[in-house]
Order: structure tokens, then C-alpha cells, then sequence
């Protein structure tokens, strides 16, 4: 073998080596990152009525992993986009019952039972997803102190973020709910919650 093919193997080998290398750091970097989700509080106690007319508490998020938004029906800004985006996550995640959505209204003076589940309809195809409603100086409450989202100006000065709990109730992260890169995110993030058990 010429010493110029040697050089060729030898170059080829390290070249090679140093790429599996950078792959495992990445791979590693990203799994740390993403498993290490941190605890940002607790899910606090809570009473809402659903559009089928049904109590939703706290309870209901035990052994669930739960993305929780806050959205009014009249919106014409983000709660479309955020209620087509959880709409998406719904639909990719269709084959795993540990999954559920509640988008709680701040505006329950409008959105009436029948309100909200027409809105259902226009979103979700699966039942594990609610429209919650209640009074408003509760979901006030359960948004600055439960999830520690603001709830100034209500029902347009809502946050727009959707949030992730774990099985649980420990609220894990936020991620903007109009925003593309986000939701991917968001999806990543409940795969990892998922696998983890």
C-alpha cells in the first residue's frame, strides 16, 4: 500500500472519528438538557365546570401529563392560533391516553357551557380536552398564583403560554403557544415525559 493511500485511510479514520464524536456530544447535550426538566411549582387546587357540564379539579391532571392554556372564544388574535396548535399536538398524540389538554376561558360572563362546546368542536376530536370555565376571580387566581401566568386586563390581557404538568401536578415548563418552534418543543418535551414514565 502506498504511502498516500495510508495518509488517505489514516486522515478518512480521524475525520470519521471526530464526526462520531461530535454526534455523541450533541446527543448527549440535548438529552441532558431535555431530561432535566426542572419543577417549577404545584398544580393548586381547583374547581371548573367543563362544556359537557362536568367538575374538573385538580384531581383530574393524577397520572396525566397535562398542557394547560388560558383563551376566550371571542379572541381574534393568539387563541386560534394557540387552540390550532394544541389542536396539532392532540392529533399527534391521539394513541396515548396519558395525554390530556384544558384550555380554561377568561371570560366566563360570554362563554357560556354552550359556547364552549361549540368551540370544542371546531378543535378537538378526542375527549381529552376541556373547556373550562368558572368564576373569574378564581381563574384569576388559579393563573398569577396557581401557574404563575399574568391575568391583567382580562379577557385580551391573558398570557398566551401554554404550560406542561407532569403525572404529578408539578408544572414543568412554559412555551409561547403561538409560536411554531415552540410547540415542537412542547412535543419534544412530552416524549421525554412520556418515556420517562
Amino acid at each position: 500500500m502506498s504511502s498516500l493511500n495510508k495518509k488517505l485511510i489514516l486522515a478518512f479514520l480521524f475525520i470519521f472519528m471526530l464526526g462520531s464524536f461530535g454526534f455523541y456530544i450533541i446527543d448527549k447535550a440535548t438529552k441532558s438538557r431535555i431530561d432535566n426538566i426542572g419543577i417549577i411549582g404545584k398544580v393548586p387546587s381547583f374547581s371548573l365546570t367543563n362544556f359537557d357540564g362536568t367538575v374538573v379539579t385538580e384531581k383530574q391532571l393524577n397520572d396525566k401529563i397535562s398542557i394547560i392554556s388560558f383563551i376566550f372564544t371571542q379572541c381574534e388574535g393568539a387563541c386560534p392560533i394557540m387552540s390550532e396548535n394544541i389542536s396539532t399536538l392532540q392529533e399527534r398524540f391521539a394513541s396515548s391516553g396519558d395525554i390530556q389538554f384544558l384550555s380554561i376561558t377568561t371570560d366566563p360572563d360570554y362563554d357560556t357551557l354552550d359556547i364552549l362546546n361549540e368551540y370544542s368542536s371546531n378543535y378537538s376530536n378526542k375527549n381529552n380536552w376541556f373547556f373550562l370555565r368558572g368564576d373569574i376571580l378564581d381563574v384569576i387566581e388559579l393563573s398569577e398564583k396557581g401557574f404563575f401566568l399574568s391575568a391583567a386586563l382580562l379577557p385580551a390581557g391573558h398570557s398566551t403560554r401554554l404550560v406542561l404538568v407532569d403525572k404529578e401536578l408539578n408544572i414543568r415548563k412554559y412555551y409561547e403557544g403561538t409560536v411554531e418552534s415552540n410547540i415542537f418543543e412542547l412535543q419534544s418535551d412530552i416524549v421525554t415525559l412520556l418515556n420517562q414514565g
